[in-house]
């Protein structure tokens, strides 16, 4: 409740911002020399808003392209190929493990910026300190979409869409840059490539055979999908399509993965905890499918290319589903309202409960992803 509270009070704040002090829209023969842009949410939702940063490249070429964003965030920018330079701030509102940057810290990264001389400020997500850094002006110019939210809520101004990328893009939209690429990248680089490569060799992962990336974990409880059901799905895959079954996720998930693969009859890789974010970047492009909870690894694997499925309970895939031509979802309690508790506020199972292997097993015949499988039916 509390943080609900914060989040709000940190809107309107940075919204108040811009209009009292950014008023003036960016000029059309606007050449900036170099552009922050500030992202500090959690890692599926940066890769969301990588769009922005390949449109800003597209618009302005010539300009430095930096980021600001938490530690949990950093390698997906530090590998995107529009990105120069990447600036790490772990704001309490979004700290999920490990620390907040402190107080003083904060006064020397305020510091760093305003050494930088930014031409713009493009603020996506901040918190209540980066709001103080646009009162103090780290950049002559402003674009926030905190300002766009607000005003969307107040009927005075509309988002396109609904979905997350499509909102970031509007704010770019409003300040008159172009956006004609729409979907989410993480760049892979040669050393996950090789990584991966290697990795298919060690483990004999036939090429002549599907490779199907499963994710069980969620750092939010209730929205991890039944191990017995993955279980389950993992068996039919593997016994109905000759699939190769590769389990990933944190060392902190390492548990839920364990517990499935003992209630499993056939066998399964468990890489969970054991790669590095580019390695597993790289190794699920390699792989025929993606079945996963909403979540970081879910968005990775749709950046990358692969055919995504992505599980959905108490949160929204109309407004953070999966992006790509080849990504799906399935929910089956559409009216069930978004929460991040430990355990349904109804008393129930939860909402995750209620999609079954069957669901999963007719999405994946419907698009016919399985087909280069000698055995699929």
């Amino acid at each position: 409740m509390l943080r609900n509270a914060s989040e709000i009070l940190t809107l309107i704040a940075s919204a108040a911002v811009q209009w009292l002090f950014y008023r003036k829209r960016l000029p059309k023969d606007f050449t900036p020399q170099r552009i922050l842009v500030v992202k500090l949410d959690h890692l599926g939702d940066v890769l969301l808003a990588t769009p922005v940063l390949s449109n800003l490249r597209q618009a302005y070429p010539n300009a430095e392209l930096h980021a600001l964003t938490g530690a949990w965030s950093r390698v997906v920018l530090e590998n995107h190929p529009d990105v120069d330079r990447v600036l790490e701030y772990n704001s309490p509102l979004f700290c999920r493990s490990g620390k907040p940057t402190r107080l003083w810290q904060t006064v020397q990264l305020y510091r760093q910026l305003r050494c930088q001389k930014y031409d713009v400020l493009v603020e996506l997500r901040g918190d209540w300190r980066v709001a103080c850094f646009a009162l103090m002006r780290v950049s002559p110019k402003r674009i926030a979409r905190a300002a766009l939210q607000i005003a969307n809520k107040l009927g005075l101004a509309q988002f396109s869409g609904t979905h997350e990328t499509t909102r970031n893009l509007d704010v770019l939209k409003r300040a008159g840059i172009p956006t004609p690429m729409k979907i989410p990248t993480f760049g892979l680089t040669a050393e996950g490539k090789k990584w991966a490569l290697n990795f298919r060799q060690a483990q004999r992962i036939n090429a002549e055979q599907p490779l199907i990336a499963i994710h069980p974990g969620s750092p939010i409880p209730l929205k991890r999908w039944v191990p017995k059901r993955y279980a389950e799905l993992a068996d039919w895959l593997i016994a109905r399509n000759r699939a190769q079954i590769l389990f990933i996720g944190v060392q902190d998930e390492t548990p839920i993965i364990t517990e499935i693969q003992a209630q499993m009859q056939g066998e399964a890789i468990n890489i969970g905890g054991k790669t590095t974010l580019p390695q597993l970047a790289s190794l699920l492009h390699t792989c025929h499918v993606f079945i996963g909870n909403d979540s970081g690894p879910m968005h990775l694997a749709a950046a990358v290319g692969i055919p995504t499925i992505g599980l959905y309970g108490p949160g929204d895939p109309e407004r953070f589903g999966p992006v790509g031509a080849r990504c799906k979802t399935i929910r089956r309690k559409p009216e069930c309202p978004p929460c991040l508790g430990a355990s349904c506020r109804f008393g129930t199972e939860g909402c995750m409960s209620k999609i079954q292997v069957a669901d999963v097993i007719q999405t994946l015949l419907k698009a016919n992803w399985l087909k280069n499988s000698p055995d699929s039916i």
